[in-house]
């Protein structure tokens, strides 16, 4: 982005986007705070360039430590790092990918990943932004710690370490002020880290409270070495590195599709009426059975390596169980403690039998009621997609209702 000349920042705030109007030298200042909870909603924009950050509920963040300082080699092996996490990018939905250099060696560096979820139709603003960022990289952190901050009605947490973006994930937690299970969520993340051979240690923390200084650190109060600062949030500011992430225009790319369909179809009209008047039928045919061949002869030559590639992909599904954490029974298990109603206790599990494709959980409570509730938070979790649930009738017993819940990925997923 030029340094030269005003600029609009769209970036999520606490309960809708908020609009800032300056320069990336002399800073930004306020002009909007809107109700708008998707930026497609917002009916008008400042006649100059406009700056757009992602929410972090758009994208997925995954530092780790590579095993070469070859630059060169940075691009592919963050892509291949988000699909080994089974993460994939349309490539057909512009640049979801980009990574950030945190720190670097002589033998290895560690990278920042950060994989954008394609926009879905009316979440962009209705004139396309001249850049685009993620909303985390907007906010200025000194040294090693962890920021808490409301984003769109839910509290979002990030790392920073040296002042620069580590680590973002969104939560679930509307809470007015950080409550425990924001900071359970916290401690999994920092664990996550250490899976990655990153050693993260935060040397300070800091609550960008809706209510500014008035606000409480709530759980976070106590919970680490050092004191937490509740504050207001930083004025966003343009990122001292720039960000590749650029989504396609949807209906732009449908227009132009459309376009070179008539275009081609046209032509080939135009080009089969040709070649029947002036006879050519055959010379085309000949033609078209040469092109055959040399396509048959070079797809022969590629069959190594497309086996070699298949028997990759059947070893790699195999290690899936090791490597990847949406087959980790531990963490399954703590993904469906997490959509047992409230309050606590009103549903008890007696037993759970949890593999890299099954789940069999068996349950009791005195409340009947609440198998419905917690079968239905089952069904709708966005941690549960990969399973499809269904459960047996409930058994009555003395000890009280007995309920199953059942499990399993889908065959075509294996």
């Amino acid at each position: 982005m030029s340094n030269k000349g005003d600029i609009v920042i769209l970036i999520p705030g606490v309960s809708g986007w908020e609009l800032w109007e300056g320069t990336p030298a002399a800073g930004f200042e306020r002009r909007e705070i809107t109700d708008a909870r998707v930026a497609g909603e917002i009916a008008t924009l400042p006649a100059l360039d406009v700056m757009y950050f992602f929410p972090v509920k758009d994208a997925t963040v995954m530092p780790f430590k590579t095993t070469t300082a070859d630059e060169n080699l940075f691009a592919d092996l963050a892509q291949m790092h988000s699909e080994r996490m089974g993460i994939r990018t349309d490539p057909g939905a512009g640049q979801l990918i980009d990574y950030f250099v945190m720190e670097k060696g002589e033998e290895s560096a560690v990278l920042t990943t950060v994989v954008l979820r394609a926009p879905e139709e009316g979440e962009l603003p209705q004139r396309s932004p001249k850049e685009f960022d993620y909303a985390p990289r907007a906010f200025a952190y000194e040294g090693d710690g962890i920021a808490f901050w409301k984003e769109l009605g839910q509290w979002v947490f990030a790392f920073y370490e040296q002042g620069k973006l580590l680590y973002a994930q969104s939560t679930s937690n509307d809470a007015d002020h950080p409550d425990e299970a924001l900071l359970r969520d916290v401690r999994l993340a920092l664990v996550q880290l250490t899976f990655q051979g990153i050693a993260f240690t935060p040397r300070s923390a800091q609550v960008w409270h809706p209510a500014g200084e008035l606000g409480e650190a709530g759980a976070l109060q106590n919970a680490f070495d050092f004191s937490v600062v509740v504050t207001k949030r930083p004025d966003p500011a343009v990122p001292a590195t720039d960000c590749k992430l650029l989504p396609a225009d949807v209906h732009a790319q449908r227009r132009e599709t459309a376009k070179r369909r008539q275009i081609m179809i046209a032509g080939a009209m135009a080009a089969s009426a040709v070649l029947s008047l002036i006879g050519w039928a055959g010379w085309t045919l000949w033609q078209d059975i040469s092109e055959t061949n040399k396509l048959v002869l070079a797809a022969k030559a590629i069959e190594p390596e497309r086996e070699a590639f298949n028997e990759h992909k059947v070893k790699w599904r195999e290690l899936g169980p090791v490597v990847d954490e949406e087959q980790w029974p531990v963490e399954t298990l703590y993904r469906i403690t997490r959509c047992m109603p409230m309050p606590k206790g009103v549903v008890r599990l007696t037993e759970a039998q949890i593999n890299s494709n099954e789940i069999r959980i068996k349950g009791v409570t005195n409340k009947p009621e609440s198998i419905g509730q917690f079968s239905f938070a089952i069904n709708k979790s966005d941690e549960l997609t990969r399973f499809k649930f269904d459960s047996p009738p409930p058994n009555n017993t003395s000890k009280g209702t007995e309920f199953v819940l059942q499990g399993a990925v889908p065959q075509e997923q294996q």
